[in-house]
């Protein structure tokens, strides 16, 4: 059975996530937290003790809630081209199913650079940190059989991905209202867009 002080929690996370992807660590205001959850502020202090605490456990979070998704993808024994395109149906559909996701992770880029790298990038912890050795391993086995290209980072090459998984869900709006195109026509876009960025990025690393 859930404990109420386990509900309480659960309802002041969900409405920091929402309000911290849209707006940021700086932008957020624990007051308006605390009314979307409908508790008090000096509830907010009790569980979390500040705005820095409450957004430390939404991004871990965040990031905790992908890593074993990408982790199972890089660490099966794959080609690479089926690694690349499962890294990119994974990014897209989980940056259409947290529309703020994108935006949050751009904004924390310039704003907490610090606090990224410690929690994604960092060589020793992070997500992506784990997954380079990886995915090196594997273009240096493509370069070894003259597949791919010499001068290939793992770095960029997840960059790479990243940006063009990353772009058309932050930009939806403008792309809709500019292409002239519904919903529904928008999410075929989105689906034939796994395809184009997992050709694009195969065809960029061959030699």
């Amino acid at each position: 059975m859930t404990s109420k002080k386990e509900t309480t929690e659960e309802k002041i996370l969900e409405s920091a996530k929402k309000i911290f992807y849209q707006k940021g660590l700086k932008g957020a205001r624990m007051q308006e937290i605390a009314d979307d959850a409908g508790v008090n502020k000096a509830m907010l202090h009790y569980y979390f003790r500040s705005k820095d605490k409450l957004f430390d456990k939404v991004f871990e979070q965040s990031v905790q809630s992908v890593t074993p998704v990408l982790m199972n993808v890089f660490l099966k024994e794959t080609e690479l081209d089926a690694k690349i395109n499962n890294l990119v149906e994974i990014l897209i559909d989980l940056f259409l199913k947290e529309p703020y996701l994108s935006n949050f992770i751009v904004n924390e880029l310039s704003q907490n650079p610090d606090k990224l790298y410690r929690n994604v990038m960092d060589s020793e912890g992070g997500l992506i940190g784990q997954i380079i050795p990886v995915i090196n391993e594997q273009l240096q086995v493509g370069i070894e059989k003259g597949i791919v290209k010499d001068d290939i980072k793992p770095a960029e090459l997840i960059l790479n991905i990243m940006s063009l998984c990353l772009l058309p869900i932050m930009a939806q709006g403008v792309l809709q209202q500019t292409l002239g195109i519904d919903d529904d026509r928008m999410d075929r876009f989105m689906e034939k867009r796994k395809q184009t960025v997992t050709k694009f990025v195969l065809a960029a690393i061959q030699p």
